[in-house]
């Protein structure tokens, strides 16, 4: 619920705290990566990430990843090649099998794939009888590579083949890729058999892994109603794995705390059911945050139960607004429970904005404020750049007798940290690209920020450049190169399109940095983002911090730029949805792909992501229509 209120580091110091309980809580540890990677914190979100992936990966995913980590060591000799590994100081002699594997990936890479099948054959007859595991890695690899050389059925049998011998009947990495190879086929045979398989994966696993492959499959059989069925189901499996409360979790925790209402009605919910057992408050918040907030007093009136005070507060706030009957039942919350830091928070907010005689005399009791100046001392800690809590620390202090200077230290450092954020709020030229990295292969979406910054050249230089050494970060010789190209096309679109606003363009010099380097960046799907990042240094035009792009950018003229399709769309759009942003720009020709993924629920898709054909359209989303009026 916090992080869906966007109060990340209080969420933060609750999650830490449960994991330090309990490390193994892989719930908790998954919650704490996310909350990581919504504050851009990378590096310590993919180091929980790699934990994560370390105790257990999806069903039939490890030898996958495994072999994709082979073929990517091939594609790369210098980061793989080699009989040796580096494990920490120590360099590790590769397993011979693991060798011979590595280098049927070698053979395929050099367009040798019938050589690299019969390497891949020869090691499965040698450890057939000797390692089981090692025995259906290389038939596997085998499959994949008649895969990927077009030779379905040659897949299939070899994976078939496997599945009559005993111990490999339901391996999960022989059915899953199966699976794989019955949709590419696509006879009505094989779907069917993909069906009965994924059926048998959500029997043992749940929906989260097979339902929206189940979606997908029942579509092509002309299935609807179940193709409907699986879709809603996708959709709240995937919910739940990224975090997303259910309506029935968010009633029950505005029960129990001093929530704001009215930012609880503006959230998205796919379901409004409650427990049978639900109590009359939970009964009144539910038809607060789904109807008339008028009509739960009616509930409230009547009840013969006396309703949570807090509960009470805040319906009432939200229907009388912050008169004094909402006042009164938070006052008396307070003096139940003073380590209730939202509900202290708001009434030391309302006292801000309308001075309440009642409100001063209820944080004046010693066994209130020793309480909550506790509660904002603990709050000052968690989040010192937090301006409300130094706000909120002024207003507490101002109530207390000899507490004005302590109030007007507390209110200049607020006003000052209120200056700062919005300073950054007003910054021009970061912008949040949607990046992949990869965890043994397989690609995993990534959000991070790309900067366009600019100075004045020297004394008798002329500007207006984007020199090679000003791009920053771990990037490779292939982005570089892109950069430049997109900083000159969009320097000259700009020039077309906004002569009025960027007179100065040539006054300035420009650099460019990428933040994500826990492994180098490359290729040109950064074009879009890269693209809007300077043209919001050139006009001075902040992009909202809630939306993210990915794709090519192509000049076709000096104000026409193209937008061209980008890969691995799917785990960009997941890690867009991860990030909890509200607007992923794609390119036009990655909406076919995306609307036939298993991975990102079709609803999904309609809710966050939004296609363009080219750069005025992703400027127009990103800036808004009042920047070409």
């Amino acid at each position: 619920m916090l992080v869906e209120l966007g109060e990340l580091t209080q969420a933060e110091a609750e999650v830490a705290a449960m994991l330090e309980e309990s490390v193994d809580d892989l719930e908790a540890l998954r919650l704490y990566s996310k909350i990581k990677h919504m504050r851009g914190q990378l590096s310590l979100a993919l180091a929980c990430h790699a934990q994560l992936q370390a105790r257990g990966s999806a069903p039939g995913e490890s030898a996958r990843m495994h072999l994709e980590s082979m073929l990517r060591m091939a594609q790369d000799p210098e980061r793989g090649a080699g009989e040796f590994l580096a494990v920490g100081q120590r360099l590790v002699q590769k397993p011979a099998a693991y060798l011979a594997l590595e280098e049927a990936f070698r053979l395929y890479v050099a367009r040798r794939p019938h050589e690299a099948r019969v390497v891949c054959r020869r090691a499965a007859a040698r450890y057939r009888e000797r390692d089981a595991e090692v025995y259906k890695l290389s038939i596997l690899a085998e499959a994949w590579i008649s895969e990927l050389s077009g030779d379905l059925e040659a897949a299939c049998a070899a994976l078939e083949r496997l599945g009559q011998e005993r111990g490999f009947e339901a391996d999960l990495d022989r059915v899953m890729a199966l699976v794989g190879l019955y949709e590419l086929i696509g006879a009505r045979d094989k779907l069917e058999a993909a069906v009965n398989i994924c059926r048998f994966l959500e029997r043992s696993f749940g929906p989260r892994f097979v339902a929206g492959r189940l979606a997908l499959l029942q579509r092509r059989l002309g299935r609807e109603a179940e193709a409907i069925r699986y879709e809603e189901s996708h959709l709240a499996a995937y919910r739940r794995w990224m975090h997303r409360p259910t309506f029935g979790e968010v009633v029950r925790v505005a029960a129990r705390r001093a929530l704001p209402l009215e930012r609880l009605r503006s959230m998205t919910f796919i379901e409004h059911d409650l427990p049978e057992d639900s109590s009359s408050d939970e009964i009144a918040i539910a038809r607060t945050l789904v109807g008339d907030p008028a009509e739960p007093a009616h509930i409230l009136a009547a009840g013969e139960e006396a309703l949570d005070l807090k509960c009470r507060a805040s319906l009432v706030a939200l229907i009388e607004g912050e008169g004094q009957r909402a006042v009164s039942l938070g006052v008396r919350a307070l003096r139940t429970d003073p380590s209730d830091s939202h509900l202290a928070g708001w009434l030391l907010d309302v006292h801000a904005r309308t001075p309440r005689e009642e409100i001063a005399e209820a944080f004046r009791e010693r066994a209130v404020a020793s309480r909550v100046l506790a509660e904002l001392e603990l709050a000052v800690k968690t989040a010192p750049a937090d301006a409300r809590v130094w706000r909120r620390l002024a207003i507490f202090f101002g109530l207390q007798p000899g507490g004005r200077e302590q109030q007007a230290q507390f209110d200049e450092r607020a006003a000052a940290l209120e200056l700062a954020a919005q300073d950054r709020a007003r910054a021009s030229g970061k912008v949040l690209a949607a990046a992949i990295y990869r965890f043994f292969g397989r690609p995993c979406g990534l959000i991070h920020e790309v900067w366009a910054t600019r100075e004045m050249p020297p004394a008798g230089q002329a500007g207006g450049a984007l020199r090679r050494d000003d791009i920053l970060g771990a990037v490779t010789d292939e982005l570089r190169d892109s950069v430049r190209n997109t900083f000159l096309a969009v320097r000259e679109y700009a020039r077309a399109k906004f002569p009025h606003r960027t007179r100065d363009i040539l006054d300035y010099n420009y650099c460019y940095k990428v933040t994500k380097e826990d492994e180098p960046s490359s290729g040109v799907s950064a074009g879009i983002p890269t693209g809007l990042a300077f043209l919001s240094l050139f006009l001075q035009q902040p992009v909202a911090a809630d939306v993210v792009s990915t794709g090519t950018l192509v000049a076709d003229a000096h104000d026409v730029l193209t937008v061209g399709p980008v890969g691995d769309i799917e785990p960009k759009v997941d890690a867009a949805f991860h990030r909890n942003l509200r607007m992923i720009i794609l390119p036009r020709g990655n909406r076919a792909q995306l609307e036939q993924s298993a991975l990102v629920p079709r609803a999904v898709t309609r809710e966050i992501v939004r296609y363009v054909g080219d750069f005025d359209e992703a400027a127009r989303l990103a800036f808004g229509e009042l920047l070409f009026t």
